[in-house]
């Protein structure tokens, strides 16, 4: 059984999706800690037991955010991806925008993919609906089809900050985080 790592994604379909990018880059990659919503992820982040070690945390880019929030600077956007660091501890947040099924949804979608191919709903509203299911967490069909888009610019953006920040927890560069956010970097 892989443990479980401090990288903290809020949706189930985020867990999987990260799980799923993790095991393609990093050899023995540990499984991300799936968290109920931003307020749970924030809060784990600045709890007592991480707030001195390295966290991650996936999040959709919500109307309302935790207060938590306002701790951290951006690093860098593009697509629907931004990257944001904490001022003084190592604590990052990948932030979906609007939401990690909208963001999948218009990757495949950019690819042409048919999602019943993928025996996945063929609508925005339904693909969404399953999204939020305790079943999206580890559907394997939603594996296929995060594995068919992981050559994707923004997919392979996210694996490319998922892989260093996972194997550089303590040593990262500011700089080389950058440099994987090519449309704007801060």
């Amino acid at each position: 059984m892989k443990m479980e790592i401090d990288i903290l994604p809020e949706c189930y379909v985020d867990t999987n999706l990260v799980a799923t990018m993790l095991a393609l880059e990093v050899q023995e990659a540990g499984s991300p800690t799936h968290c109920k919503g931003c307020n749970v992820v924030c809060g784990n982040m600045n709890s007592q037991r991480l707030r001195e070690s390295f966290a991650l945390g996936i999040i959709d880019e919500d109307k309302r955010q935790h207060s938590y929030m306002k701790e951290f600077n951006e690093i860098g956007v593009c697509g629907h991806i931004k990257l944001l660091k904490h001022k003084d501890r190592h604590h990052f947040i990948i932030m979906t925008k609007p939401a990690m099924d909208k963001f999948v949804w218009d990757i495949a979608h950019k690819h042409g993919i048919n999602m019943n191919e993928y025996e996945l709903p063929d609508t925005l509203k339904e693909f969404t609906r399953l999204t939020k299911d305790i079943k999206a967490k580890d559907s394997a069909n939603m594996k296929r089809l995060f594995k068919k888009l992981k050559d994707d610019d923004e997919m392979s953006m996210l694996r490319n900050i998922l892989r260093y920040l996972y194997n550089h927890r303590y040593s990262y560069d500011l700089k080389m985080l950058k440099s994987f956010i090519p449309c704007s970097s801060i």
